[in-house]
C-alpha cells in the first residue's frame, strides 16, 4: 500500500504573503517613480521648468501630498531662497491654514525656531521672529500692540519686553535684590520701603559735590576710577546726587507733584520706593539740567561711561521705555559686561533686563 505524501502548507503560505509584498512594492514604486511623477505633475498643469522644481525640492515620501491638489504658490514656496527641505511638511501645513499669506510670510515664521502654528501669518509676526529680541511668551502681547499702534517690529518688541504696554505704576511687583548689579527699579519694580543697601560708602570732596554722597562700594569704586580716567582727558566729573532713602524720596517727590502735579511729575520724578537712586547704584553727575547734554562731559559720559560699568539710564528716544524725559547727567551702575552689551546694542536696562536676566 501507497503511502501518502503530506504537503505542508505553512511554506507556500508564506512564500505566497512574500510575493504579494514585492509586488505591492514594485507598484507603489513605479507609482513614485521620478518618471511616473513627472507625467502625473505635468497632467496636474505644471509646466516642465515646475515640475523640475517640485522633484527637486520636495522630499519623496512627501510626493503622495504633492498630488492631492493642483497650487501653484507651492512652486513660489520651493523656489523661495530661504526654502528649507525639512520644514516641507510644516509650510504645507501652515500655508493651508493661511491661504492668503504671503509665501515668504510662511517661509519666514516656520523656518523660527518657535512654535507659531496656531497663530495667523502675517508680516507683522514675519517680522517679529526675525528680531534679536524676540522672546516667544511674549508673542500675544507683540501682535495686540504691533495690530494697534504703527511701529517697527523692533520698537514693538522694546515696548512689550519693557511691560511699557501696560500702564505705568500698574502691575507692579517688588524688585528682585538678588540681582545684585542688575536689579531693575523702574515704574514696574519697587523696593521695600526699609531697603538700604548694607555696603555704601561715602564719596570724598574729589568725586562728590552733593548732599547724597554714598554708593554701594562696587559702584562707588567703578565711580572713582571713572572721575580718573575722565581727568587724563581733561574732564571733571563729580557727583551730585547718588543714594536717596525712601524717606528722602517721600519728601522730593511730594514737593515737586504739589508744584508741579502729579502727572507731570511723574516724567522726571520717582514715586517713593520705585527710585533708582534707592539703590546705591546710580549718580546724577555735574549739572543736574538738560542744557548738560551739550557739555563736552555730557558727550565724555556718553562715549566713555561703558568702559567703567556706568549706562546712561534714561536716554534720548528711549521715554516710552524707561517712563522718563531725557536724562543726561543720570547714569547707572550695572557692571562692565552687561553695560558693554548695553551699549554696543542701544539698550535701556528695561530691555536688557527683559531678554538677559528675566527670560
Amino acid at each position: 500500500m501507497r503511502k501518502k505524501i503530506k504537503i505542508k502548507k505553512k511554506p507556500f503560505i508564506i512564500l505566497f504573503i512574500v510575493v504579494c509584498l514585492v509586488s505591492l512594492l514594485l507598484v507603489f514604486n513605479k507609482a513614485n517613480s521620478p518618471i511616473n511623477m513627472e507625467d502625473k505633475l505635468s497632467k496636474l498643469g505644471y509646466s516642465s521648468s515646475e515640475v523640475k522644481t517640485i522633484m527637486k525640492n520636495v522630499p519623496k515620501d512627501e510626493y503622495k501630498l504633492i498630488l492631492k491638489k493642483y497650487n501653484k504658490s507651492l512652486v513660489n514656496l520651493l523656489s523661495s531662497k530661504d526654502y528649507k527641505e525639512e520644514n516641507f511638511k510644516k509650510y504645507i501645513e501652515y500655508y493651508e491654514k493661511n491661504p492668503k499669506a504671503s509665501i515668504e510670510d510662511i517661509i519666514v515664521i516656520m523656518n523660527s525656531k518657535y512654535n507659531l502654528m496656531k497663530y495667523p501669518a502675517s508680516s507683522l509676526l514675519a517680522s517679529l521672529v526675525k528680531e534679536k529680541y524676540y522672546i516667544h511668551r511674549n508673542v500675544i502681547r507683540y501682535l495686540d500692540y504691533g495690530n494697534s499702534h504703527e511701529a517697527e517690529a523692533r520698537k514693538i518688541i522694546s515696548i512689550v519686553n519693557s511691560k511699557a504696554d501696560y500702564k505705568f505704576y500698574t502691575d507692579t511687583k517688588e524688585a528682585n535684590v538678588k540681582d545684585g548689579n542688575l536689579i531693575l527699579v523702574n515704574k514696574f519694580y519697587h523696593l521695600p520701603d526699609k531697603y538700604e543697601p548694607d555696603d555704601l560708602v561715602t564719596l570724598t570732596e574729589k568725586y562728590n559735590q552733593g548732599v547724597n554722597n554714598k554708593m554701594r562700594k562696587e559702584a562707588a569704586d567703578a565711580f572713582m576710577k571713572m572721575v580718573d580716567g575722565a581727568m587724563l582727558d581733561s574732564i571733571i566729573l563729580k557727583n551730585s546726587s547718588a543714594y536717596r532713602s525712601y524717606d528722602y524720596q517721600v519728601n522730593l517727590y511730594d514737593r515737586y507733584a504739589k508744584r508741579d502735579g502729579k502727572e507731570k511729575a511723574d516724567i522726571y520724578s520717582a514715586r517713593p520706593g520705585y527710585s533708582e537712586h534707592q539703590t546705591g547704584l546710580c549718580s546724577d553727575i555735574n549739572k543736574i539740567d538738560s542744557s548738560f547734554a551739550n557739555t563736552k562731559e555730557a558727550k565724555w559720559l556718553a562715549g566713555n561711561a561703558y568702559k567703567y560699568g556706568f549706562i546712561l539710564r534714561f536716554p534720548e528716544g528711549k521715554e516710552d521705555i524707561t517712563g522718563y524725559k531725557y536724562e543726561p547727567w543720570h547714569f547707572r551702575y550695572v557692571g562692565i559686561d552687561a553695560a558693554k552689551v548695553i551699549y554696543d546694542n542701544n539698550l535701556t536696562l528695561e530691555e536688557y533686563y527683559a531678554y538677559y536676566i528675566e527670560k
